[in-house]
């Protein structure tokens, strides 16, 4: 592999540690909890627990490790990243510094040698392989800025202190006080173990291989509602790769993205502040881009067809019309925008209507041009929209 200075070089090694490590919670977690539960039963404090770790973990990684760390799309006052950094650490994938430059490597190389988790080296190697079976020397230039907060450098150092007491001592504590600290070993521990890194792994395999390329057609990267579900919304996949200083994965009011809700609400109750957002009309102006790249695409397909080139002026020449409208309809929101934006004695109510005016006949205008364009795309080429 790559061993230029300033890289993170990986070689092809089997460690044993993480083999052992993910093998052995696994087996506790999967076999260990049936007979566990046929022997003793289980309480709704084991349950409870269970949930409120899951939960705490996976979202220590989605909305920490990954959107607050890794991409930096919102920032959080010390507490929030303190818990971020225990929660994060209890899911034991790593420190969050360690993390956030193994998973900037992976958007910066994707889909290359230099990818730690590539999914063109096969679906287990992106999935866990690369865990297992790859040994990763790795650089940290690439996170100087989070080397800078004092709490990530210590939770780096000193991870598995960090790991041990919030995911194994604190579970097993509370388990020991509840009278079931078994339980709360082979449920909350290993069982909740096993759940939340198959999900994440999910991320870097299934998404990378099935679901569908909503706004990037050249991506690997898919957007799939049943890992969002899993993942506490890092399933749109997707958009997260064309979008990924967003901080929301599931762009839509229905997506499933509970870390979008949660970055959200923090930051009303003063926890969280400069949520980075991608505007309507870029994501809008990518989603059309990819359905006509597709149209394109499927045009390639049609190759003897006698109508070919009247078909594919059709495309063109309504794909550019839509982009103009799209254009339209982005600056009539804007202008709108500035004039309620000014004091009233600077506009009367009629310049505000007229602005109003003005961005609702091109939004008007641009669903218009959109409805035409799926029709036509459905007629000459079957394609049907969602």
């Amino acid at each position: 592999m790559d061993n230029e200075l300033g890289k993170t070089t990986y070689q092809r090694k089997n460690s044993w540690p993480m083999i052992l490590f993910l093998f052995g919670t696994s087996l506790v977690g999967v076999v260990g909890t049936p007979i566990y539960i046929a022997r003793h039963g289980i309480t709704l404090i084991e349950i409870l627990l269970m949930v409120a770790f899951a939960s705490a973990t996976a979202m220590g990684i989605t909305v920490g490790y990954h959107r607050l760390f890794a991409h930096q799309s919102f920032k959080a006052n010390p507490i929030l990243q303190f818990l971020i950094l225990f929660f994060g650490g209890a899911a034991f994938e790593q420190s969050a510094l360690k993390w956030a430059s193994q998973h900037r490597d992976h958007h910066l190389y994707v889909d290359t040698e230099r990818d730690p988790y590539n999914i063109k080296q096969g679906f287990f190697h992106a999935h866990v392989g690369w865990l297992m079976f790859w040994h990763r020397n790795t650089n940290y230039d690439n996170v100087k800025d989070l080397q800078k907060s004092a709490m990530v450098v210590n939770q780096h150092r000193f991870y598995a202190l960090w790991a041990i007491g919030a995911g194994v001592l604190l579970p097993v504590m509370l388990g020991f006080l509840s009278g079931r600290p078994g339980g709360a070993f082979i449920l909350v521990v290993c069982l909740r173990m096993f759940f939340v890194h198959q999900s994440t792994f999910c991320i870097n395999s299934v998404c990378h291989k099935f679901g569908k390329p909503t706004y990037d057609i050249e991506s690997t990267a898919k957007d799939h509602w049943f890992v969002a579900m899993l993942t506490f919304g890092e399933g749109y996949h997707n958009f997260h790769h064309r979008f990924p200083s967003d901080y929301r994965n599931g762009v839509k009011w229905y997506h499933w993205d509970p870390s979008k809700w949660f970055i959200a609400l923090s930051s009303r109750l003063g926890w969280t502040r400069d949520l980075k957002r991608v505007s309507h009309f870029r994501i809008l102006d990518a989603k059309l881009a990819a359905e006509n790249q597709r149209a394109q695409k499927s045009l390639k397909l049609m190759a003897d067809h006698p109508q070919l080139d009247m078909v594919h002026g059709y495309l063109t020449e309504h794909y550019g019309q839509l982009r103009r409208r799209l254009l339209a309809w982005e600056g009539a929101a804007k202008e709108y925008q500035s004039v309620l934006y000014e004091r009233i004695s600077r506009h009367s109510e009629d310049i505000r209507k007229a602005a109003l005016q003005r961005r609702e006949a091109a939004k008007a205008h641009f669903k218009e041009t959109r409805e035409q364009w799926k029709t036509l795309q459905l007629q000459h080429l079957g394609v049907a929209f969602s």
